[in-house]
């Protein structure tokens, strides 16, 4: 982060006690802590903690001040008119909010009350922030400053929150705090960097004092809550409560964060060696909430949020299905049909395959095609005895030459050929090859690459604003990592079996996805959307092989937890996306490490928090 030097105040000795305004009040046990600030800000929250501390500040030269809920307050060495100011507003009855100093120093300040604002020397775009929540109706309870000062601000008010420039992590905390119904509390930044966010009963910190952070953990151990959090320029820091945790109902996001592994989501990160993560669910076939983990990158300041584009790897062949239903949908071209016709291309066979039994579109779905994939075919005479496991793509690196589609197909590239290795029907064998095929299909018969292709069949229709099929998508992208958690070369690996591999997509996107298609399968007739009522059953429903729908895995059949689902394993990548149509419900959870286990331990968890199967 960007450091500045801290101007100091000029003049601002201002300085008292203001008892006189105030009613009577019984002083109550609320617990403070503080360390490293000035003797006489030590006693002085010591003497007004128990009235409950409503602000407290330090300013960029080492000024503080506090105020309590009930009007009382002291300060030293703040600006003069803002030391007035606090007068002012204590004879009128107001409810001081917070109190907070530019880094910049100088007169600039701001006070938030129950009923409005002053400030001086604000960014301009944060005082019209502050004024825009109040018009709305709405309290300013905390305005914070990050210490490279600037256009960086933070204005949360009683019912939402706006930030600018901060720290990207800081900012990622916020909106997964507030994703489980709680409300952005307190910010605080210390001036050698690191933050703090609090909503209500949850807080969350990085870089801050460790002595700051026990404590913290001290209140929320006694079920106080932390209402106020401040650091003083010299790396001091205090902290005061004014009552306990309010009853909140139960907050699902961080059941699901605390249910990971049998640990935190960011314990089972590091045991993984996952530098990011999102994560999205559906319940009501809405998006509930969604979070983002960690960095886009091993080292890096992005961090990842649910808008974040992952590589989905093989979750591309289930939504790569929806686009190849369409393309039977609107050309009426049967899902038993041989797709050699469509394809302009002869598929070759081995001579050792005699059967007549064609590859027919729907056998090619289910992995039934007789098309088996990289790592199952050799011998290369062989038309049994292959390998377990085989079926996907390696992609080509940063110094790689990408070939075409139809040089993939004639084993130009990195992969073996594609051809008939058993009879068509007869076997099962996970088959990247055969979805490359259906990607072939769907750019000979519409014309149009699979991209540009599913962009206006599938995601345009659906609001699904960052997928992609490209080679590289302009959207914010994750970087794929080893399971070392060492950033792979180029970030990315290349993928031209599209179909097969190479989707772009965020846990947002993907939800959308699931929320259609469980309304469009339990509708009573067709909804807007690329596909019928009857193709999105046949898409969920049984085909040639047990346990599949056409291009997605089946589970609890004819339950009311039925269930359909994808993941995928890219060099760098894993992912899951699953949805249940009887219970309008799913989840989709994309990473940028190298471990199934992270993701097979945070689908649980989803699965254990909602009941679902």
């Amino acid at each position: 982060m960007d450091r500045r030097r801290f101007l100091t105040l000029a003049g601002a000795a201002g300085w008292g006690a203001v008892a006189g305004h105030v009613a009577p009040a019984q002083a109550a046990s609320y617990p403070y802590h503080d360390g490293g600030v000035p003797d006489e800000a030590h006693t002085k929250l010591g003497e007004l903690a128990p009235y409950g501390v409503s602000a407290l500040a330090f300013t960029p030269s080492g000024g503080w001040v506090i105020v309590t809920q009930d009007g009382r307050y002291f300060a030293r060495g703040i600006p003069d008119a803002c030391f007035t100011e606090l007068g002012k507003l204590s004879d009128a009855g107001r409810k001081i909010n917070c109190v907070a100093f530019p880094p910049e120093g100088g007169d600039r300040w701001v006070i938030t009350t129950d009923r409005g604002v002053t400030a001086r020397g604000l960014p301009a775009a944060c005082q019209q922030r502050i004024d825009a929540f109040y018009e709305a109706g709405q309290q300013v309870v905390d305005v914070a400053f990050p210490p490279a000062g600037g256009d960086r601000w933070v204005v949360a008010a009683s019912a939402g929150y706006y930030a600018k420039g901060v720290d990207d992590e800081c900012y990622q905390m916020m909106r997964n705090l507030t994703q489980g119904g709680r409300r952005i509390t307190r910010v605080a930044f210390p001036r050698a960097g690191g933050w703090t966010v609090v909503a209500q009963d949850e807080f969350h910190a990085r870089g801050i004092p460790d002595a700051c952070f026990d404590r913290m953990n001290t209140l929320a151990g006694g079920d106080w809550q932390v209402h106020n959090v401040a650091f003083s320029p010299s790396g001091g820091w205090a902290l005061a409560s004014r009552g306990k945790v309010p009853a909140l109902a139960a907050d699902k996001v961080r059941q699901v964060e605390n249910a990971v592994g049998g640990a935190t989501i960011w314990q089972r990160m590091n045991a993984y060696k996952t530098p990011g993560l999102a994560l999205a669910v559906v319940t009501g076939n809405k998006i509930a909430w969604s979070t983002g983990y960690g960095r886009l990158e091993a080292g890096g300041d992005a961090a990842a949020h649910p808008e974040t584009a992952f590589q989905a790897a093989s979750i591309s062949k289930a939504v790569a299905a929806v686009g190849v239903m369409r393309l039977l949908q609107t050309r009426e071209i049967a899902l038993s049909a041989d797709i050699r016709p469509y394809l302009g291309w002869s598929l070759p066979r081995r001579s050792c395959v005699t059967s007549t039994a064609a590859p027919t579109i729907d056998r090619l779905l289910t992995h039934r095609g007789g098309v088996i994939g990289r790592g199952s075919t050799a011998p290369a005479s062989a038309c049994a005895g292959f390998e377990a496991g085989g079926g996907g793509f390696a992609g080509y690196g940063p110094d790689a030459t990408v070939p075409t589609l139809l040089q993939v197909m004639n084993g130009a590239g990195n992969s073996p050929k594609i051809e008939l290795t058993t009879a068509p029907g007869a076997e099962y064998h996970y088959s990247g090859a055969g979805f490359v095929l259906l990607q072939r299909m769907v750019e000979q018969q519409s014309g149009m690459t699979l991209a540009a292709y599913m962009q206006r069949e599938v995601f345009a229709p659906l609001g699904m604003t960052t997928s992609s099929y490209a080679l590289t998508p302009a959207f914010e992208l994750a970087a794929g990592h080893t399971g070392t958690g060492a950033v792979i070369p180029g970030k990315r690996n290349r993928y031209p079996e599209s179909a097969a591999a190479g989707l772009y997509t965020n846990v947002l996107d993907l939800c959308r996805l699931v929320s259609y298609l469980n309304r469009a399968y339990t509708a009573s007739g067709d909804l807007a959307g690329p596909l019928t009522r009857a193709s999105v059953r046949t898409l969920l429903s049984q085909g040639p092989q047990p346990g599949m729908g056409r291009g997605l895995f089946l589970a609890g059949t004819g339950t009311d937890g039925f269930s359909y689902s994808h993941d995928g394993s890219n060099y760098g990548f894993k992912s899951l996306f699953v949805g249940y149509p009887k219970l309008g419900a799913g989840f989709a959870v994309l990473t940028n490490g190298s471990s199934t286990g992270l993701v097979t331990e945070v689908a649980a968890a989803v699965k254990k928090v909602y009941g679902w199967p």
